[in-house]
């Protein structure tokens, strides 16, 4: 799979070109392990006993975004898996995105971010789709109590 995105900052091109289905893995695995590492912790505010009659204060979401975010950034090998798919993209059309194509292209340091989660998003999303519509259909299946009861328990934990 091939996608063009125009970068917000130089207005530079990037072709994402997909990374191998080992490589979207190892990425894959490095991100959920750094937001393991982070527990949501969401406060649910109200006396009522059912779950979805609760208000939830999202405070805590900000935090672990911001958290998981800082972790990912900081870690090593999550860098390496990343940079083991941009190895597959094009920037400006000529030079191959690596660790040194933000010294060698100074503009480039400018859309580091940017290149970061475009690659990050167009390798994972045929992987989180399908997640997502199984997902959908399992909960369906469990009914309001179960879902309730498996909320709960993830949310107050």
């Amino acid at each position: 799979m091939k996608k063009e995105v125009k970068l917000q900052n130089s207005g530079k091109v990037l072709i994402i070109n997909t990374a191998t289905t080992e490589e979207v893995k190892v990425l894959k695995n490095c991100l959920l392990e750094e937001i393991k590492k982070h527990p949501l912790g969401l406060k649910l505010l109200g006396n009522t006993q059912s779950i979805f009659d609760k208000q939830v204060d999202f405070t805590a979401v900000f935090d672990f975004i911001k958290n998981v975010l800082i972790s990912i950034d900081t870690s090593e090998t999550t860098t390496n898996a990343i940079f083991d798919c941009l190895k597959h993209c094009v920037y400006d059309k000529t030079h191959k995105v690596t660790l040194s194509l933000f010294d060698e292209v100074e503009e480039a340091r400018e859309d580091y971010y940017e290149i970061i989660f475009a690659c990050i998003e167009e390798n994972l999303k045929p992987f989180i789709k399908s997640l997502v519509s199984m997902w959908k259909t399992r909960l369906v299946k469990l009914g309001k109590d179960q879902l309730s009861n498996i909320l709960s328990a993830i949310l107050i934990s």
